[in-house]
């Protein structure tokens, strides 16, 4: 089943925020496989440990610049990788 961010439950969310804090081995950005390009643009937003990523909205991820839907998407994609969640 293919996700789109809109349906990332709760518990998804919870589970994530869970295995950063429990410094899971993918605990930076550079470790998700995500375009150095993307990684700059959440290092120039504060945006530097993947703690930082996780305690963002949606909402404001989408309010940062030149951040759309496509960079949100590869995000969840990455993070869906390596965080298996149940729905």
């Amino acid at each position: 089943m293919k996700y789109t961010l809109a349906t990332i439950p709760n518990e998804a969310t919870r589970a994530l925020r869970e295995s950063a804090a429990d410094r899971h081995p993918v605990s930076n950005l550079e470790q998700l496989g995500v375009s150095q390009r993307l990684i700059n643009l959440l290092q120039m937003n504060r945006i530097n440990e993947m703690e930082d990523l996780l305690l963002k909205s949606k909402k404001e991820l989408l309010a940062l610049n030149n951040f759309g839907e496509r960079q949100l998407q590869i995000l969840f994609e990455a993070l869906s990788k390596y965080h298996l969640v149940d729905n």
